[in-house]
């Protein structure tokens, strides 16, 4: 038959992918029923009778049931057509938040170690039944705890009643180890672990990756989460290209001897990872790197000479780049409050700036506009970089202003101008730096510190795109400036949205300009003289 009967299909548990899975064929089967009304009997018997969903090959269907989360497919089981299939699925999804019934809470309010015994045990079952030859990803997403080990390493001492809590966590540590070096087993290609520890911050409490992924010649992907590494020689990642560390706890030198393993690795990630010592990102093949560095993080070098794309934020003391002249995309966030005036390492944030002269996108936040207002009011030197798009992420104050130009004054080949502004509000923290109080200026008058011609403006500058927080004075004005010397402007987008202090007022239309300031500033840049006469002011 086409597919399954009503009958069967009542005993399943049928989750929402299934169920469009099986409502489509059902479509399908109406569709043709519809379509096929004028042939003849004979001719319409044939059809119905033909089953052309079973006759699909099983290298298809298996593909298919591959796409599905691991419980969805085990459910297929009662199937006649599938019953055979499942075991050999190539992509093991097993996420213990999608389980039915799972509540994440009762883990954290835990005394000691709980583990879902039917998950457990539904995990066990997939693993033990496969039969597919190669598995070409296995994830696991399931909440761990190691807090009785980590508590009894660090005290030196064992009480008697936590003798069964420490069992209970070696033996699911042993028994993940298990199910991770059944998917190596089969040529794994893609592997993703996220273990959520619950009852502590501490990193030592984290998963104990075993040493066997590390030596896994056929990985192509690696994606860890709340793991604990504690390498001891080079790693053995001969094909690995994507490694993403999340909140990973790197012991020793464990960073260094993973990368030296991994000649093909094209894209890193290291997102708020504990590590002791210094790191050394010497790669000849890295093209994307993402760093989320934490304030007490040693210092990480960086020497990766076919760099493409790097998206950094934390720190910015403790990191050296060097050698990436290949670089073409940057991203440096850093919201943090810092008084400029006390600061003694302005050549160094001059000369880490200066590393991505080259860079053809260039996307900077709040506080590094600031600096650039420092050095415009103070007339120190600024870096010159040759990007052509240029995006800032703006916490607005009126003091990012005197930044904004400067970036501009730096960046002579700019073509795309990108402004969002996440909030803008007088009373912010900016306010309590101890620099704003020394200068003064007009913020209507901000211009004037623009004391030579802007050469994007002449030469280069074709679109401006500002979004959210922009119906405000300063800003209306900076953007009138823009139009009134942008040469060669083509196009200024504005995605206005509108400011509120009563959320009770607040409209259900965020990006609505309904307010009499808002359509007065409109009109106002709709009218405003234009240096271009092919410019143009499109709001949505």
């Amino acid at each position: 038959m086409l597919i399954p009967p009503l009958s069967q299909l009542r005993c399943i548990q049928i989750s929402l992918p299934v169920f469009l899975f099986f409502l489509c064929c059902w479509l399908v089967v109406i569709w043709r029923l519809f379509g096929e009304m004028n042939m003849s009997a004979k001719q319409r018997s044939c059809v119905f009778n033909e089953d052309r969903f079973s006759g699909l090959p099983d290298a298809i269907l298996i593909h298919i049931l591959s796409l599905l989360p691991s419980k969805d497919v085990v459910n297929t089981m009662l199937i006649r057509r599938f019953h055979h299939l499942w075991p050999f699925i190539h992509t093991l999804n097993f996420d213990q938040c999608m389980w039915p019934g799972h509540i994440c809470g009762s883990y954290a309010r835990a005394s000691r170690p709980i583990y879902d015994e039917k998950y457990v045990n539904f995990v066990r079952h997939v693993l033990l039944l496969h039969k597919g030859p190669t598995i070409h990803k296995f994830c696991l997403k399931f909440h761990f705890r190691s807090f009785y080990e980590f508590w009894q390493r660090t005290s030196g001492r064992t009480d008697i009643w936590h003798y069964d809590f420490l069992r209970s966590e070696k033996r699911m540590a042993n028994e993940i180890g298990a199910w991770i070096q059944f998917a190596l087993n089969k040529n794994l290609e893609v592997l993703d672990l996220s273990f959520y520890e619950h009852g502590t911050d501490q990193p030592q409490a984290f998963y104990d990756l075993p040493n066997c992924v590390l030596s896994s010649p056929h990985l192509v992907e690696l994606r860890l989460t709340y793991c604990k590494i504690n390498l001891k020689r080079k790693s053995e990642l001969k094909s690995l290209k994507t490694l993403y560390l999340d909140n990973v706890m790197l012991m020793d030198q464990s960073m260094n001897y993973i990368l030296s393993g991994c000649p093909m690795l094209e894209e890193l990630t290291l997102q708020l990872c504990y590590c002791r010592r210094s790191v050394v990102l010497l790669n000849s093949n890295l093209k994307t790197l993402k760093l989320d560095i934490r304030w007490f993080q040693p210092r990480i070098h960086v020497s990766c000479p076919t760099l493409l794309s790097f998206d950094m934020s934390g720190a910015v003391e403790v990191l050296d780049i060097a050698n990436v002249a290949s670089i073409a995309e940057v991203s440096v966030k850093r919201n943090l409050i810092f008084d400029f005036n006390e600061d003694n390492n302005y050549q160094n944030l001059r000369i880490f700036l200066q590393t991505f002269s080259r860079a053809k996108t260039l996307k900077l936040c709040s506080w590094l506009a600031l600096a650039f207002s420092v050095w415009q009011l103070n007339n120190l030197p600024s870096p010159t970089f040759s990007c052509k798009s240029l995006h800032l992420q703006l916490d607005f104050v009126i003091w990012h202003l005197p930044g904004i130009l400067n970036l501009l004054k730096h960046c002579p080949c700019l073509e795309n101008l990108i402004i969002e502004i996440t909030s803008y509000d007088g009373f912010t923290p900016y306010n309590a730096l101890s620099w704003i109080h020394l200068y003064e200026f007009d913020a209507g008058e901000y211009r004037s510190m623009v004391d030579v011609p802007v050469q994007c403006l002449i030469d280069h500058l074709k679109t401006v795109e500002v979004a959210g927080f922009v119906m405000e004075r300063q800003m209306i004005q900076f953007l009138e400036y823009l139009l009134g010397h942008s040469m060669v402007l083509q196009k200024m987008k504005i995605f206005a949205k509108k400011k509120t202090s009563d959320k009770a007022h607040e409209t259900s239309d965020p990006n609505s300009l309904k307010s009499d300031k808002a359509h007065e500033y409109k009109e106002r840049l709709l009218n405003a003289p234009k240096a271009s006469a092919a410019a143009a002011v499109f709001f949505y």
